[in-house]
């Protein structure tokens, strides 16, 4: 939904606009429209940290500590669906698809996932003597190499 034209520049301007006129009655024009942009690229920041997470999550299902393997599994991921996603740009009338944006969902994943490995600690159970070595019950678990 974030990719089609409902959310172009000229349409998020009609709201946030008016929000940062409010807001900052004395700033220039020039002001407003900068804040309007680090807006937007905050949003492709955060909203691909969070898509990063998702995929690390989905990798890492059940499993304990932080995985590197996973880590840059859900880093490519992300970075693949944003260029995924900025071809599609390329192609709505509204819109442009720039690999600028591609490197600001990219620092968004590396935000999400190296915040995540700092936050959570970097010890991986593959290394510790004393991670669990099997499966809980009625479970299955496929492992991933690491």
């Amino acid at each position: 939904m974030f990719s089609t034209e409902a959310f172009a520049a000229s349409e998020t301007s009609r709201y946030i606009g008016p929000l940062l006129r409010w807001l900052f009655p004395a700033a220039s024009s020039m002001t407003l429209d900068a804040v309007h942009i680090a807006i937007r690229k905050g949003m492709h920041v955060s909203e691909f940290a969070i898509l990063a997470l998702l995929w690390y999550r989905s990798l890492t299902w059940e499993q304990q500590g932080w995985r590197p393997k996973a880590g840059l599994a859900a880093f490519g991921l992300t970075v693949l669906f944003a260029s995924l996603d900025e071809a599609h740009q390329a192609f709505v009338a509204a819109r442009t698809g720039t690999m600028i944006d591609v490197g600001w969902d990219g620092l968004g994943a590396l935000c999400g996932l190296v915040g995540y490995g700092v936050l959570r600690g970097k010890t991986s159970t593959a290394k510790r003597p004393d991670a669990p070595k099997e499966d809980p019950p009625a479970r299955l678990s496929v492992p991933l190499g690491d």
